[in-house]
């Protein structure tokens, strides 16, 4: 992957200034085996920002966000016409579908 780690990735380099994807409600835990991780440098070089906060409605960077699938489908369609938004919601895709065919929801837990 370009942008994200899985968990194993993100605990190797013992970082912990990244926005954590949870499949599902937030759970008051972190690092779960199962979330993507996204460095929150890569985060604000892309303007990811922007895009969230546009798509999701009270989008908040410091706090847990829960996303549903009209709000990920919203994403999807905020992020045309730029190719990097475009190549960050590709990457996160499959991840999302997977955690859809279970979940209502999944959590962006902001750092």
């Amino acid at each position: 992957m370009k942008y994200f780690l899985n968990e194993g990735q993100r605990k190797a380099t013992g970082g912990t200034c990244y926005f954590e994807f949870q499949k599902g409600k937030f759970r008051n835990k972190f690092w779960l085996k199962d979330s993507l991780c996204l460095h929150a440098d890569i985060f604000d070089l892309l303007s990811l920002n922007e895009l969230f906060s546009d798509a999701i409605e009270n989008f908040c960077y410091y706090a847990p966000n829960e996303v549903s699938k009209e709000q990920w489908e919203n994403l999807i369609a905020k992020s045309k016409g730029n190719e990097q938004w475009e190549n960050v919601i590709e990457e996160l895709s499959p991840w999302v579908e997977e955690c859809f065919n279970i979940h209502k929801c999944f959590t962006i837990c902001g750092i």
